[in-house]
């Protein structure tokens, strides 16, 4: 109720009690914030981490750590200059959305894999990173929800969050540039989800390529992120071009009511000569060069009022765009990314099935799955990727299931039938 009073509006200004408002805001940005610590930091540090000179230097750690070192470096001080200015609803709102946005829908969810070990570089660079911005996010959090903050500051300091410095004097140095990259990877990102979701194609579904037009960003930075931007959306290639010419075709909308003050009863022929204009005219047209068109031996300019220019892709490629930046996916889907798409729904499926059978993150498994000609071919072109991913030491796939085989469960995989069962391994 305190966080939600203070980040929803300035304290002096009255609110409305909602209680179901508080929570879906305040509530569910705690319910992240406790998501990150305990599913993630929590769970898997007792692998066996704790802070320790063998963790790498920041500057030795991957792009994605220094991103999110720069980004809390930026949030802290947002955060303090916000409260010198008595502007507890800024602070609070800063914080809440480096949380949610930066931390958990991305740095947290992009570095997932890394968690699941202790002993590699990567790895230590990962939970040391995490430690650095929870600890830091619990000391800004302090004067807005003071029980939970000191709850978990305590667990990973072993001190109160209430006698601790409320900024940090060695914190990282920020990094422009790679924040802009880093935040163009991240709007390109959201373009190619909706061009997945034009195509009607999963994200889990692997595809070929991804052919992007970005904004203005470092692009040796750009590059380096490449990685990143492709594990997002689940493509083998990503390409950029310098324009999004051989992307989209250019077409045009006459607007009738403009073009009727100009050509009156000729209009039609107007607006008909308006609507074949080639798509390298209505580029010049829209880069602010002038274009005339001619009816009746009559030649007149045309205003940004006399069409509306629409963007079609050109080919096979699905086309998002924002602006100048652009995003297309090739929806072409063969065997192989098919299977792959398979095998990737299979162990959603059975990470899911160990998660209600109660086991631990650790815990290894027997995993027996039955089903089509299609499911075998995923299984025998992916089982060692599957085996790994969901901590299987063997793995039987057969037509069905045999009568010794204990009970388990049923599921329907993007229209492929199957049956799994799976047992700890004691």
């Amino acid at each position: 109720i305190r966080l939600f009073l203070v980040s929803s509006s300035q304290v002096w200004v009255p609110r409305r009690f909602d209680e179901q408002v508080i929570r879906e805001t305040a509530g569910r940005f705690l319910l992240t914030l406790k998501n990150v610590y305990n599913g993630i930091f929590a769970q898997y540090a007792n692998f066996g981490w704790s802070p320790s000179p063998a963790d790498p230097a920041a500057k030795d750690r991957p792009l994605l750590d220094r991103w999110i070192l720069s980004r809390l470096t930026a949030t802290e001080a947002l955060v303090d200059a916000e409260l010198q200015r008595f502007d507890a609803t800024a602070a609070a709102r800063a914080l809440m959305e480096f949380v949610t946005e930066d931390l958990a829908n991305w740095y947290v969810r992009l570095s997932r894999a890394r968690f699941y070990e202790v002993d590699g570089a990567g790895n230590r660079a990962a939970f040391a990173t995490l430690h650095e911005a929870l600890s830091v996010v619990m000391r800004l959090l302090a004067p807005f929800a003071p029980f939970v903050s000191d709850w978990i500051h305590r667990e990973l300091t072993g001190g109160s969050v209430h006698l601790a410095d409320f900024t940090r004097s060695g914190a990282a140095p920020r990094d422009a540039a790679l924040e802009a990259a880093m935040a163009e990877v991240r709007a390109l990102a959201t373009l190619g989800r909706a061009a997945r979701e034009e195509a009607g194609i999963k994200v889990r579904q692997p595809l070929s390529r991804l052919v992007c037009v970005a904004g203005d960003a470092d692009r040796a930075l750009l590059n380096a992120l490449v990685p990143l931007l492709a594990t997002e959306l689940n493509v083998k290639s990503v390409e950029f071009l310098g324009s999004a010419d051989s992307l989209v075709a250019l077409e045009a909308k006459a607007n009738f009511r403009a073009l009727g003050k100009k050509w009156g009863k000729e209009t039609p022929q107007a607006a008909q000569a308006v609507t074949a204009l080639h798509s390298a005219t209505l580029l010049a047209f829209e880069r602010g060069e002038t274009v005339h068109v001619t009816v009746g031996g009559v030649s007149r300019a045309l205003d940004a009022d006399d069409l509306t220019v629409v963007r079609k892709s050109s080919g096979a490629l699905v086309v998002s765009q924002d602006g100048t930046r652009f995003a297309a996916i090739d929806p072409t889907l063969t065997d192989a990314l098919r299977r792959e798409g398979l095998a990737r729904e299979l162990v959603s499926r059975v990470q899911r099935f160990r998660k209600e059978s109660g086991l631990h993150v650790s815990d290894r498994i027997t995993l027996w799955v039955a089903g089509p000609a299609a499911l075998h071919e995923a299984v025998d072109a992916h089982r060692a990727w599957i085996c790994d991913e969901t901590l299987t030491l063997a793995l039987h796939a057969s037509a069905t299931l045999a009568p010794d085989v204990p009970p388990g469960t049923t599921a329907d995989l993007d229209g492929v039938p199957v049956s799994l069962v799976l047992q700890k391994v004691s």
